[in-house]
């Protein structure tokens, strides 16, 4: 068994550094909103200075309409950037819905910079995809969902972001006929 003296060693760590800790999931806001409180009620505002739950925004279009939702891209997980110390580990681990620190059963093992600055990045630019987001580009074949000409392939010929529409020519009596059609009435074709 190892010596409580070498166990304060082994998790003492004055440089502030990114962890990841595992809660229940569906409750990562509240185990932030916990830990937050916890570390003001302890004073500890420079142990622990940052938190994240990392959420992108993802694009649907619903009746034509774009709507933007958001998603948990680690569920059941959160991160912190803190210093490590008894006191620190003691504090997260003991808050409500923290399941436990990620890494070895006497050692949190920390993100490396490269890491977290990856996951950040990637959450950047999925979230200013959703923004600016347009399912369709000129020229993909796309599948009529429903109506009339349900089942139908044609190739789109112009998109309008405006209104959320895509035009198609569509052969009626032997002549190319513009259709406007809404974004959720078609489904790219792969």
């Amino acid at each position: 068994m190892s010596d409580p003296i070498d166990i304060k060693k082994q998790i003492e760590d004055n440089q502030y550094r990114r962890y990841v800790i595992s809660v229940n999931s569906g409750q990562e806001s509240l185990v932030i909103d916990h830990l937050i409180e916890r570390v003001k009620k302890k004073q500890m505002g420079t142990e622990i200075i940052d938190y994240l739950n990392p959420i992108v925004r993802e694009v649907l279009y619903k009746k034509g309409e774009k709507v933007i939702k958001e998603r948990k891209l680690y569920p059941g997980y959160v991160f912190v950037k803190s210093k490590m110390n008894e006191k620190v580990w003691y504090i997260i681990r003991n808050t409500p819905g923290v399941r436990l620190i990620v890494g070895a059963e006497i050692r949190p093992i920390p993100l490396s910079e490269k890491e977290y600055q990856d996951m950040v990045d990637y959450i950047q630019e999925k979230n200013a995809r959703a923004e600016f987001a347009v399912p369709f580009q000129e020229g993909d074949v796309v599948e009529l969902k429903d109506g009339d000409f349900n089942g139908m392939k044609w190739v789109i010929t112009e998109i309008d972001v405006a209104k959320w529409m895509v035009y198609v020519n569509v052969e009626i009596l032997w002549r190319n006929t513009p259709v406007m059609l809404t974004f959720d009435k078609v489904e790219r074709v792969s």
